[in-house]
């Protein structure tokens, strides 16, 4: 007689899907359970910055932001400008409440500008929604509103050596400038004490104001790397004097940049003629310039490259300021070109003087503009009868 296997019967609820599905899980102690994966899912992608649709801004530089929501590893992003990627490929970003954040530094053309961002992950590639920012570009202010203000100073009457022109190169300017808008402040033949006063008293106007200048005419001496305007009651006997009886310029370029920081500061230096205490020079290798290095937001315009005096010239002006006074006065002269048309206007006189520049503006310069000209024109006529 054959031995009776024992037979197992597994009772399955009614409508089980068993056998119909490939992933599935059994327990000895439960029923059976269904397991599926969820479908993977394109990237969405949210903006931050700019928000609203349409935005106007004043400046190139901008900065966008979007959150990528993505159940899958965001496997690279780009930012979109005008049809055009902005960099390559990118793959970093910052884990924030929305997502993953990327943040992207563009420069905008002026006009209507069109952003998109674009993600990929695993299940393919999501193109947000357009931005369009509009870079509008702001007008420069004219003549009349624009805030100048000028200092100019002019030493003549040295007890040793003293100078021609220097009070005539002084007024010119200041007639000049005065023309051009800025409120002058004119001193001429100043000791130490005063120089320091009235350089003070200058600084502290700057704030908030456009533009800042400071014309100086008379001597000037290098001395340890820096540059110092020297007061009439000044003769120093050794170079270690300099720096106890004459102005240094690095104080004046401090003082302008921390009073005006937002906006320009100008130094014109028709200084350092002739060297009057040549002994102290080693030999002839040494500077009578030194370089300053001055801040973004200063441009300095020396009469004369390092190294070389500037001329008086037979006339009643210096030669640097006489070519100076011509080039200001004339429409859409941005400034960093006045040392070029200074020099070509001296050369065509038969004199051989460079200028020298050291530092950067922010922008162009213009001590005065088409636009000014044709305004008061117009005024003009509109007043004629």
């Amino acid at each position: 007689m054959k031995p009776v296997l024992p037979l197992l019967i597994c009772l399955l609820p009614a409508g089980s899907v068993l056998g119909q599905h490939k992933t599935t899980v059994t327990s000895a102690r439960s029923e059976w359970a269904l397991i599926t994966k969820t479908p993977a899912v394109a990237p969405v992608i949210a903006w931050k910055v700019p928000e609203a649709a349409q935005t106007t801004v004043g400046q190139p530089a901008y900065t966008v932001k979007a959150c990528i929501q993505s159940a899958d590893s965001v496997l690279s992003y780009q930012v979109i400008l005008n049809g055009q990627p902005v960099g390559g490929l990118q793959r970093g970003y910052k884990r924030v409440v929305c997502g993953q954040e990327i943040t992207t530094a563009v420069q905008l053309k002026a006009g209507q500008n069109e952003i998109q961002v674009k993600a990929t992950n695993a299940a393919g590639t999501t193109t947000s929604e357009s931005r369009f920012i509009t870079y509008q570009l702001q007008k420069s202010p004219t003549i009349a509103q624009q805030k100048r203000v000028a200092l100019v100073l002019a030493n003549k009457d040295y007890k040793t050596h003293p100078l021609k022109n220097a009070l005539n190169d002084g007024r010119l300017m200041r007639d000049q400038l005065e023309n051009l808008g800025f409120s002058v402040t004119y001193k001429e033949n100043l000791a130490l004490q005063d120089l320091e006063n009235t350089i003070d008293t200058f600084v502290s106007t700057l704030s908030g104001n456009h533009i800042g200048l400071v014309y100086y005419a008379g001597h000037g001496l290098m001395v340890n790397g820096d540059n110092y305007l020297q007061p009439i009651d000044a003769s120093p006997a050794k170079e270690s004097d300099v720096k106890y009886k004459c102005y240094p310029m690095s104080r004046l370029i401090a003082g302008m940049e921390d009073a005006n920081q937002a906006g320009a500061n100008l130094i014109f230096w028709d200084a350092c003629r002739n060297n009057p205490y040549r002994s102290w020079l080693r030999g002839p290798g040494d500077q009578l310039y030194a370089a300053m290095r001055p801040p973004v937001g200063t441009f300095i315009i020396y009469a004369t490259e390092p190294n070389k005096p500037a001329y008086d010239g037979d006339e009643q002006n210096g030669l640097f300021t006489s070519e100076l006074v011509k080039h200001i006065n004339q429409p859409n002269v941005d400034i960093r070109d006045l040392p070029d048309l200074i020099e070509r206007g001296l050369e065509e006189r038969g004199f051989n003087q460079r200028p020298y520049i050291e530092g950067t503006l922010r922008g162009k310069f213009y001590f005065k503009r088409q636009e000014d000209v044709t305004g008061a024109n117009e005024q003009g006529n509109k007043g004629e009868r």
